[in-house]
C-alpha cells in the first residue's frame, strides 16, 4: 500500500545558501533541522539545489577558453550541482531521505521516501526549471523558492537603493522583468526557462530569503518575508 503524505512540498534552494564563500555548516544544520520536522509532521519535501557561487567561479574560469561554448557551461554547472547534492544527502543519511539523486524528474514516481534530493539533468535551464518539472510530477501547485534573495525587486537592489520591492506578481509580470533566454549562470530569482512552463502549468512560486524562520512562518500561514508570483 503506497504512503499518504499529509502535503508534498517542493523547495528549490539557492546553491548560495549552502556555499556562499565556504561550506555553510551552521546552515546545513539548521536546514537538517528542519527537514527533520517536516517529515516527523508527515510531509514528502523535494528539496531540489543549485549550483550557486561556486558553480559560476567554475564557469567564470572556463569561459577563459575560447573553446567553451554555452552547452560546456551548462554540463559544468549540473556537476557542480551534484556535488552539492551528495554533500546533503550524506549528511542527511541519518534522515529518512531516498539514498540517490533524483536526476530526471520522472524518476520521482513512486518514490515514498518522505526526503529526496533533486538534482540537475539536462542543459539549457537552472534548477529552476527541475523544479517545476518535479512539482508537475508530484501534482504540487506551489515552488518555493529558497535563495540569497529575498523578494523580487523591479531592479538590482545592490545596483539602485530605491528599487522596488514586490509582495506579489502575476507571471507576466515577473517575466517583464527578467531575461527572456537562458544564458548559463543567470542570475534571476526563477529563470525564464522555469517561469514560462509555472504560468503554463499555472504553479506558484513564493520567493523566499535565506531565513529558516521566514521558510517556516510561509509553510504555516504566518507572516513572512518574500514574493509570491502567481
Amino acid at each position: 500500500m503506497a504512503k499518504t503524505f499529509k502535503n508534498t512540498i517542493v523547495i528549490a534552494m539557492g546553491g548560495s545558501l549552502l556555499i556562499p564563500d565556504s561550506i555553510d555548516i551552521s546552515f546545513l544544520k539548521q536546514l537538517k533541522e528542519m527537514m527533520k520536522t517536516l517529515i516527523d509532521q508527515n510531509y514528502q519535501v523535494a528539496l531540489v539545489i543549485g549550483g550557486g557561487k561556486y558553480c559560476r567561479h567554475y564557469q567564470n574560469a572556463a569561459r577563459e577558453f575560447n573553446n567553451v561554448n554555452d552547452l560546456d557551461l551548462d554540463w559544468i554547472g549540473i556537476k557542480t550541482i551534484h556535488l552539492n547534492c551528495e554533500l546533503v544527502i550524506r549528511s542527511f543519511s541519518d534522515l529518512d531521505v531516498h539514498e540517490n539523486i533524483v536526476l530526471k524528474p520522472v524518476d520521482i514516481m513512486g518514490i515514498e521516501k518522505p526526503l529526496i534530493v533533486v538534482g540537475a539533468w539536462e542543459p539549457g535551464c537552472s534548477s529552476d526549471t527541475d523544479a517545476v518539472e518535479i512539482a508537475e510530477n508530484l501534482n504540487a501547485s506551489r515552488i518555493i523558492n529558497f535563495s540569497n534573495t529575498s523578494h523580487v525587486y523591479s531592479e538590482d537592489p545592490n545596483n539602485n537603493s530605491e528599487a522596488e520591492k514586490f509582495e506579489t506578481l502575476s507571471w507576466e509580470e515577473y517575466r517583464k522583468l527578467i531575461p527572456s533566454e537562458w544564458t548559463p549562470g543567470l542570475s534571476a530569482p526563477f529563470d525564464p526557462v522555469a517561469s514560462k512552463i509555472a504560468q503554463e502549468k499555472g504553479i506558484t512560486v513564493a520567493i523566499l530569503g535565506a531565513s529558516i524562520e521566514n521558510l517556516e512562518n510561509y509553510l504555516n500561514g504566518e507572516k513572512f518575508e518574500g514574493t509570491i508570483i502567481s
